[in-house]
This record gives structure tokens, C-alpha cells and sequence, in this order.
């Protein structure tokens, strides 16, 4: 049998406690009592981590190398003595690198007492990455009232794929949702998708309207995704969106640099090169005023290109060519669609009103003649066509002798 105690000065203040490590499991303890043989302890007033969870409680029992009992501890993810949260509960029961139970429990928040409940509590203890419930902050503000921000819950759904969703709640009746998730394939592809809703209600402190709250739902959406050259050889397709409600930046609480953020942009773009004779790019573009709530779309531009050809030109070539072999022919061809209005008066109607879309056609044909002496021709003739989405119409007045 092994006895530790705490070692004191001769005044009694304790000079240093016990401790035990066992794998990644390390505690601290005013008093050990541990049977070697056995394997099985006894500890009081222990401050015990198991990975990344911290647990204190006045007594814990073990009873062999991966299951240990608790009694009225404390515990959390906060490494700090007075952890910014914690769960306080009568009895738990923790089995090593797999999963923490407990009975009924009361949250608490810098050692302050929350009058709510759960009737259990079941925390993963598994190393690496795992599911599990996310804790809350409390927050104070003069705008929001009281909340909790930041509770959810982390899920991993495969290998490659990953979600987070958390929440802010205000006592002046406002919330904000916001789901978070990222996917990785090596040699494929990698991207995040962020989507945010929130519900404002913010107090008018200072008497400008007459309404004692202002109210506001927004939204904001945020994508960003690359693929890896080596997934598709000759193909590229990569994206960085982010749009949304244009007062969205405006209400976001505790975030004064996101405050003032009046901006925002988007890019979609695919490229595809077929062995260098052909080559096309599409994209889509999307630009945002907060301040004027003015939408700007380039939805999409596109360019297609066939670099010179030379139709007459033999496969095997035999002999000295012909002038007419040399005759090249190339082509460009563009389209654009712009679309722009205010996001306050926006109907699908009014954006079609707002398109404007065109394209352009290019064929240059070129021709190099055989050198005559000290004279070289090189004649060339370009042909260019350009459509467009509208058209005026006019036509001559009589009557007022205008147009």
C-alpha cells in the first residue's frame, strides 16, 4: 500500500501536493492511497485530466486501470482554477479515453451557480477528433441585454467532412444560428460552407425613434471551395462567395471590426483546356454596397476560344507548302450578363428588368504569303459580330421635325 501526503511548512501552508500520472492521466490530490498490487486507489481533493477534460472532486475511486468514480466533483474543458464554465454534479463515473457519466448536473459559469438542470450528462473522453456538445459563454451587452453565445454542437460526420452548429440567445429576445462545415479530400478537393441567420432586437438607448426595440432578420452566406490541379488535368474550378443581407455585418454582436465591413464580393470560376486547340472560362461575379444596399451581378461571362487552325495544311508534309497552306483561321467568342439593383426593392422581375446581356464574335483568318524577293505579304481580314439583349428603335417626327 502507498501513502502520499501533502507537505507542509512549519506553519502549516502546504509546500506541494501528490501526484499521480498514469498514461495521459495526471491528478494532484491533498491524499493518495494506492495498492500497487491491485492496481486499485484512493484520492481526496483531487484536480485530475484526462485528456482535454479537467475534473475536481472531493473524493475519486479507482477501481482498476481505465474506470475511476468521482464524488461532488467539478468538471470542464477550462484549464483555468476558476474555469470560465464548469458542471457540478454528485457522482460520475469516468472510463479512460472512451466516455465520462454523470448524474444529475448544474452548469455553472466563473463559480456561479445557473438554476437550471440536466438529468444527465454523457461527455466523450475520446482522443482526437469527435462529436460532441459545444459550451456557452455568458456575454453582457448594452444593445443584445444578457446571453449565451457560442452553444452547439460538433459533429464528425466521415473522414472527410465535418459540421458545427452554434447559437447565441439575448434576453431582449434576439438569436443568431449559425452552421459551419468543412470537407477534405486529398488530391480532390477542400472547401468550407458558413450559413448565418439572425434574429436582431436591439434597445434604443438613445431616444432617436419612438419604437423602444429595432428589429431585424438578415442572413449571410460564405463559401469558399479549390480543386486540386491533380483531381482534373486541364480543368480548374474554384469559388469564394460571400453574400448576404447588406445590414448583416451591421448587427453582428462583440465584433466591431465586422461592424464596419460594408462590403462584399464573390467569385465563381471554371476553367477547361482541351490540349491547348481549345480553351473556354466561365465565371460568375457578385459585388455588394452596404451603405447604398446596391447588388451588382456578372452572371455569367464566358469566353471561348479556338486557337489558328490551318485547314488546308497537309498532315505529311511532302515538298515545299503551298501558299494556301498557311492560311489560318481563329476564333473569340464572349458573352456577358450584368444585372444590378437595391436589395431592398428586389422581385425577380425587377432583376430581369436590369439584365443586360450581349456577346461578341471574332474570326481573324490570316494568310502568310511566300517571301518575292525583298518583299513579304502578309494580308489578314478579321470578321467581328456583336449581339445584343435590347435594342432602340427610332424613328423620324414630322410633326416636331426630331427624332
Amino acid at each position: 500500500m502507498l501513502t502520499a501526503y501533502g507537505a507542509t511548512d512549519t506553519t502549516g501552508n502546504p509546500l506541494d501536493k501528490p501526484k499521480l500520472v498514469q498514461g495521459d492521466m495526471q491528478s494532484t490530490s491533498d491524499t493518495i492511497f494506492y495498492n500497487t498490487r491491485t492496481q486499485k486507489g484512493l484520492t481526496k481533493s483531487t484536480y485530475l485530466q484526462q485528456g482535454e477534460m479537467y475534473v475536481y472532486a472531493n473524493t475519486i475511486k479507482k477501481i482498476n486501470d481505465n474506470t475511476i468514480f468521482a464524488w461532488r466533483g467539478r468538471f470542464t474543458t477550462c484549464n483555468l482554477d476558476t474555469p470560465h464554465f464548469a458542471f457540478r454534479t454528485r457522482k460520475m463515473k469516468m472510463i479512460s479515453n472512451k466516455i465520462g457519466v454523470s448524474g444529475p448536473a448544474s452548469p455553472e459559469f466563473e463559480g456561479v451557480p445557473v438554476p437550471l438542470g440536466i438529468p444527465f450528462g454523457i461527455y466523450p473522453l475520446n482522443r482526437g477528433r469527435h462529436s460532441g456538445f459545444l459550451p456557452p459563454q455568458f456575454a453582457s451587452s448594452e444593445q443584445f441585454g444578457l446571453g449565451l453565445e457560442g452553444l452547439g454542437f460538433y459533429k464528425v460526420l466521415s473522414d472527410n467532412f465535418d459540421a458545427t452548429v452554434r447559437s447565441n440567445i439575448y434576453s431582449y429576445g434576439g438569436w443568431y444560428l449559425n452552421l459551419a462545415s468543412r470537407y477534405l479530400k486529398r488530391y480532390k478537393y477542400n472547401g468550407s460552407l458558413n450559413l448565418s441567420v439572425q434574429n436582431t432586437k436591439i434597445l434604443n438607448s438613445g431616444g432617436y425613434t419612438k419604437e423602444e426595440f429595432t428589429k431585424s432578420k438578415t442572413f449571410m452566406i460564405n463559401w469558399s471551395h479549390s480543386r486540386d490541379t491533380k483531381a482534373r488535368p486541364g480543368s480548374s474550378f474554384s469559388a469564394n462567395v460571400n453574400a448576404g443581407s447588406t445590414k448583416f455585418n451591421r448587427f453582428v454582436s462583440n465584433n466591431s471590426l465586422q461592424n464596419f465591413q460594408n462590403s462584399l464580393s464573390s467569385s465563381i470560376n471554371y476553367t477547361k483546356d482541351w490540349g491547348g486547340k481549345y480553351n473556354l472560362s466561365v465565371s460568375a461575379n457578385h459585388s455588394q454596397n452596404g451603405n447604398l444596399g446596391l447588388v451588382n451581378l456578372n452572371l455569367p461571362t464566358a469566353s471561348f476560344n479556338v486557337l489558328t487552325i490551318y485547314p488546308f495544311q497537309r498532315k505529311e508534309a511532302i515538298g515545299t507548302p503551298k501558299w494556301y497552306e498557311k492560311l489560318g483561321i481563329g476564333y473569340t467568342g464572349n458573352f456577358q450578363n450584368q444585372i444590378s439593383f437595391y436589395d431592398s426593392a428586389f422581385s425577380i422581375r425587377r432583376v430581369l428588368d436590369t439584365a443586360q446581356y450581349g456577346a461578341t464574335h471574332v474570326i481573324p483568318i490570316t494568310l502568310s504569303l511566300p517571301q518575292m524577293g525583298a518583299i513579304q505579304l502578309a494580308p489578314n481580314v478579321s470578321y467581328e459580330e456583336r449581339w445584343y439583349g435590347q435594342k432602340i428603335i427610332r424613328s423620324w417626327n414630322e410633326d416636331r421635325k426630331k427624332v
